[in-house]
């Protein structure tokens, strides 16, 4: 069967109390039905596997609370994978541990190959939600307020549970948003572009960027504006050139003094203690001139050899889906001829090896080994690009020592040149107005030198603003452009499931006159409501049927059209809480059969029941046994 990504299907789930398994029981592609009395535990098993796929649950049965770890065996996008959580009355924000393979695999595993991620993402390690949409191929997406989307988050819109308002389409939480539903729902349907979320976080990062430098150039030209007029460093060229000459002239008359002075007086002592105190420090600013370079070259090395390594680590990730896809058709290759000799080939076709050869082959293990790669291969990427992001933090720094070493050589290096000239003596009556004059110009020089910095700054900020304007006036016309291919694939999947769940209502039993033919199906996730021809009271049954239609039918739409990115799964719990009768379940038990068959690709649908449609009572659609309040889901006897 075709899979459109993404797609998840629940493969098995066990549940244990300490180290005993009080629940063990496989699932399957499809409709499945956990059918029982009332009270007799199905809704812990949707609860169960809500929360091991990363919900949050604070509703606690009194038996589920006597379990102490839930087990699933999930297949994600055809890749096997092992989901671990232990049960907490507290219910959110519990950490899970993933295995990159079956649930007998992860069984003889060593705990090594198992890894925990956090409910919430760290500066070095990625959420399980993350982990968990990075195998599905679901973007990152961020809301403004409330930080990364989770798989709690993706789930409300997933399990249509029996405990929330039927008037509601999320599951109800605590402190429930409108913009997180929206941002949700907009992502389900397809409308939400990774592309967005990229640009909005480069546009608000390079406009805190822009702020700071524009600051930085108005207290700059705040201080140099008006000072000196025509601040450039054409300018600061110009005056330092005439400085430099007139100081060389002023130099040569020094020597000159000095050189008559010691040829006229014999007894005047010369010292060269002053050279060598200013060699010394030439030498040792020289030294760390080429540390720090050397430092830069080997940091420039590290980080180039670190982008080449994420790139390959991207393009590993990249790598191995496109071999999960790969692994999904490799049975279906066939050779009509020998490639060696051209002979026809004949004999039976080999199930699970190769028809040629006969090498046996195990796509499952082979996809559970990708899956395994995927999360160690992501892991690696966040934690190296943490690392690359201290390596360039160093690199500036370096920079910046260099560029202060520079000036402090340069400026050592000029009073070695002028010392070096001629040896100074201790008498300096006659030499007083030349050195003055000397240092004046050689202050002056150096002024010049800070004026240069600060223009080079200036006009480094500047270009850096406008490209920085450029970038991000490029950024939010791209977004527009974005979000107006979003509207538009939003009002698409608007349309199709409103017409799936049409067809639904038009297939229920004659209870709800607006039911019997809808015009018009209206619902938004933002407002969290759904209406038949603007319409919303309805009964209470009737409103369990609109709301469990509003599941079936996002779902059927998925599973026609690829551009959702909704995972083609749902659940939906038993309406006999709800007020619908037994023939009117049934019925819907019907449709939910009739979706399930219409759909050309892989799905699962989970469905509890006490008042099972005859017709399904058959091991292709069942999970377990039928369970009742002496025999109840989960093993556990109640004293």
């Amino acid at each position: 069967m075709m899979r459109y990504e993404p797609t998840l299907i629940v493969t098995r789930m066990v549940i244990y109390r300490s180290d005993k398994i009080v629940y063990d029981a496989a699932f399957h592609a499809g409709v499945n039905i956990v059918r029982g009395e009332n009270s007799s535990g199905k809704s812990t098993v949707l609860n169960f596997i809500f929360y091991g796929l990363g919900g949050d649950l604070t509703d606690w049965s009194t038996v589920a609370r006597l379990c102490s770890r839930v087990v699933l065996e999930v297949s994600l996008n055809g890749k096997k994978a092992t989901l671990s959580r232990d049960v907490s009355e507290a219910g959110t924000m519990q950490p899970m541990e993933i295995f990159g393979g079956s649930y007998l695999d992860s069984i003889k595993a060593p705990r090594s190959q198992w890894i925990k991620y956090p409910y919430r993402s760290g500066e070095n390690r990625e959420s399980f939600s993350q982990a968990i949409f990075g195998l599905l191929g679901i973007p990152e997406v961020s809301s403004d307020l409330s930080g990364h989307i989770t798989m709690h988050q993706i789930l409300r819109l997933l399990y249509a549970d029996q405990l929330s308002p039927v008037e509601q389409l999320f599951r109800a939480v605590p402190f429930d948003r409108a913009d997180l539903r929206d941002t949700v729902g907009r992502l389900l349907c397809g409308a939400y572009d990774s592309a967005v979320y990229d640009n909005e976080q480069k546009i608000r990062e390079l406009s805190k960027e822009f702020d700071t430098i524009n600051g930085q150039l108005r207290s700059l030209f705040s201080v140099l504006g008006k000072a000196d007029q025509g601040f450039t460093l054409e300018w600061i060229d110009a005056q330092r050139t005439s400085l430099e000459q007139e100081q060389a002239a002023t130099q040569r008359l020094i020597e000159e003094a000095e050189q008559k002075l010691y040829t006229s007086t014999k007894n005047d002592k010369l010292t060269l203690s002053q050279q060598e105190n200013v060699y010394k420090a030439v030498q040792a600013l020289q030294s760390e001139l080429i540390r720090l370079k050397q430092d830069r070259d080997a940091l420039a090395l590290t980080i180039a050899d670190s982008n080449a390594f994420l790139a390959a680590l991207k393009n590993k990730i990249e790598a191995l889906r496109d071999s999960s896809a790969v692994v999904d058709h490799i049975g279906e290759v066939r050779f009509q001829c020998c490639p060696a000799c051209y002979s026809p080939i004949d004999g039976e076709l080999a199930k699970h090896a190769c028809h040629l050869c006969k090498t046996p082959f195990e796509s499952e293990q082979t996809r559970s080994r990708i899956a395994a790669l995927i999360l160690d291969t992501s892991l690696q990427i966040r934690q190296s690009t943490l690392l690359q992001s201290r390596r360039e933090d160093r690199a500036r720094t370096v920079d910046q020592e260099i560029r202060d070493t520079e000036t402090k050589w340069k400026d050592a290096s000029r009073r070695l040149s002028a010392l070096q000239s001629l040896p100074s003596t201790n008498d300096r009556g006659k030499l007083r107005d030349l050195h003055r004059r000397s240092g004046y110009l050689q202050r002056q020089i150096e002024d010049l030198d800070q004026k240069a910095q600060l223009a080079a700054t200036v006009r480094q900020l500047s270009d850096r603003k406008s490209e920085l304007q450029a970038t991000i006036t490029k950024l939010r016309n791209t977004n527009d452009t974005l979000r107006a291919q979003q509207a538009s694939t939003l009002a698409k999947a608007y349309t199709l499931i409103a017409d799936e769940v049409k067809k639904l209502l038009v297939q229920d039993l004659r209870r709800q006159d607006v039911f019997e033919d809808p015009r018009s199906v209206n619902f938004t996730f933002e407002g969290n409501q759904i209406t038949v021809d603007n319409e919303s009271y309805f009964s209470a049954s009737s409103r369990t049927i609109l709301r469990s239609s509003f599941f079936l039918g996002f779902l059927a739409a998925a599973t026609k059209n690829p551009f959702f990115r909704h995972p083609r799964f749902c659940m939906i719990d038993s309406h006999e809480n709800m007020g619908v009768e037994a023939i009117r379940s049934q019925n819907f038990q019907l449709q939910i059969l009739r979706v399930s068959k219409e759909s050309k690709v892989e799905h699962q649908i989970i469905f509890a029941t006490a008042m099972i449609e005859p017709e399904l009572e058959d091991e292709a659609y069942t999970v377990g046994a039928f369970s009742t309040n002496v025999d109840k889901t989960i093993g556990i006897k109640l004293d």
